[in-house]
C-alpha cells in the first residue's frame, strides 16, 4: 500500500469562500439601484442643457439693434433697452428634442426665460437666465429636478 496524499477543499473552507462572495454580491446588488437612479439624473441634466442651448440660440438668433422683437423658434418676446426685467409669462412645454409643446401634459419639460435689458442708451448686454426643469406640469419650485444658465445678448 501506498500513502497517497489527495488534497482537497475541506466543507469548512468552502462554506467561507462561499459567503465572503454572497456578502460580495448583496454589496454590489445594493449599489444598483444608486447606479441607476444617477444614470437618469445624468441623462436628463443632458438633455436640459441641450433644451437651454437652443432657447439661447434662438434668442442670438433674433436680429435687433437695441430693439425690441420676438424669436423666431419660441416666440420669446425681446424687450428693448430699458424695457425692465421681462419674464417669459407663460412658460416654454419642450419635449426632449426641443419642440415646442401646447400643453404641459404633452411635454417633458418647463422652461422658464428672465431677460433683462440694459438701461436705456447704454451699451451692455441684454441678461438672459433660461430656467429648465422638469416633469413640465410641476410648479419650478416643485420639479423633481432643474437646469440653469445665464447667458448675454449682445443686442448694441
Amino acid at each position: 500500500m501506498r500513502n497517497r496524499k489527495e488534497s482537497a477543499f475541506s466543507l469548512v473552507e468552502v462554506a467561507l469562500a462561499l459567503a465572503v462572495a454572497a456578502f460580495a454580491l448583496v454589496a454590489v446588488f445594493g449599489l444598483l439601484p444608486l447606479g441607476v437612479t444617477s444614470n437618469q439624473n445624468s441623462v436628463e441634466q443632458t438633455i436640459a442643457a441641450g433644451v437651454a442651448t437652443a432657447v439661447a440660440a434662438d434668442l442670438r438668433a433674433t436680429p435687433g439693434i437695441a430693439v425690441s422683437g420676438t424669436s423666431a423658434i419660441y416666440q420669446i418676446p425681446i424687450p428693448g433697452a430699458g424695457g425692465g426685467v421681462a419674464t417669459l409669462s407663460p412658460p416654454l412645454y419642450l419635449k426632449e428634442d426641443a419642440s415646442k409643446q401646447t400643453t404641459a401634459s404633452a411635454a417633458r419639460y418647463q422652461v422658464n426665460v428672465t431677460l433683462t435689458p440694459p438701461a436705456t442708451g447704454s451699451r451692455m448686454a441684454t441678461t438672459v437666465r433660461i430656467l429648465v426643469t422638469w416633469p413640465a406640469a410641476a410648479a419650478p419650485t416643485n420639479a423633481s429636478g432643474s437646469f440653469e444658465v445665464l447667458t448675454a445678448l449682445n443686442r448694441n
